[in-house]
């Protein structure tokens, strides 16, 4: 099997450059697939080129930023679909749905997926135009309506305002028929991730909210949580590896916060770890990603 690597050198907004640099993720598909090829891309015409040269029988895509822009992440695998090329992932609709956080809110509450209320305190705001947690700070939690109008008007109306949920938050990653529930552990004064969680290991929401894999909890929340990130997925129009990001409101009840497609896959991070922690080996997992896309 011929393998093209696509992915998206790094650049634009130096302060994003532990989110937007990718070498670390194709790096660990390289290590599975010894003959595949890897090129770095920056626009269609790279694309097309590296098509053209390589005449793969499948992509894995990594091509999250073109020019160093994350909104064009659906640009790319809507080119791959229509050239008609096989590639792993979600394609170019799931894509730009789940950038949308707006969007879809939407579609899962039209689906009978439970998502949280919109509106109301205490809430969080953020950008519905964004992923990896951009735009997320410690001020994006608000619990009183001076707090929330402060929020809002930093993103004007571009703010996403959805209500707070207290219980625990779980990562829930899916893949080829299998999965595995992660837990946020947050610590002192931290009740949510921010963009410093995700992407600052130096920072201190960083080392106040690491992820357990597995998640300790009853096997039962285990089970309800797998459907619910599954329902979500399908609700979407995944396909490949994702990940559900579920809170627990005060009864326990667990809705979905976000919708993660093409999560990260560097070595140690979270999709990895759940991959591990479900019993497979990566490599196993990225022979799984190219069968899928076939």
């Amino acid at each position: 099997m011929k393998v093209l690597v696509l992915y998206t050198a790094p650049e634009g907004d130096p302060e994003r450059q532990a989110e937007l640099d990718l070498s670390d993720a194709v790096g660990a598909v390289a290590a599975a697939l010894p003959s595949a090829e890897l090129v770095a891309i920056r626009d269609p015409a790279d694309v097309l080129a590296a098509l053209a040269r390589v005449q793969p029988d499948v992509v894995w895509n990594a091509a999250e930023a073109p020019r160093g822009d994350p909104s064009l992440e659906a640009h790319v695998a809507a080119l791959l679909e229509w050239s008609g090329v096989r590639f792993t992932g979600a394609g170019s609709a799931a894509l730009a749905l789940c950038r949308r956080k707006d969007q879809v809110h939407a579609v899962l509450a039209e689906a009978g997926v439970r998502v949280p209320p919109l509106g109301g305190l205490p809430c969080v705001v953020k950008p519905r135009d964004e992923d990896g947690s951009v735009g997320i700070d410690a001020a994006s939690l608000c619990h009183t309506a001076a707090e929330r109008a402060a929020a809002t008007a930093r993103l004007g109306e571009r703010a996403h305002v959805e209500r707070y949920l207290p219980g625990q938050e779980l990562a829930v990653a899916c893949w080829s028929g299998a999965a595995a529930v992660g837990e946020v552990l947050f610590a002192e004064d931290l009740h949510l991730l921010t963009y410093a969680s995700k992407w600052d290991p130096h920072s201190a929401d960083y080392q106040r909210s690491p992820t357990r894999y597995p998640a300790q909890i009853d096997p039962a929340l285990r089970a309800e949580l797998i459907v619910l990130a599954r329902q979500a997925g399908a609700a979407a129009g995944l396909r490949g590896a994702y990940r559900a990001d579920v809170r627990l409101d005060e009864a326990g009840n667990a809705y979905v916060i976000d919708l993660n497609p093409n999560p990260d896959i560097s070595p140690g991070g979270g999709l990895q770890r759940a991959v591990l922690a479900a019993g497979w080996t990566w490599e196993r997992f990225v022979h799984a990603q190219l069968q899928e896309a076939l």
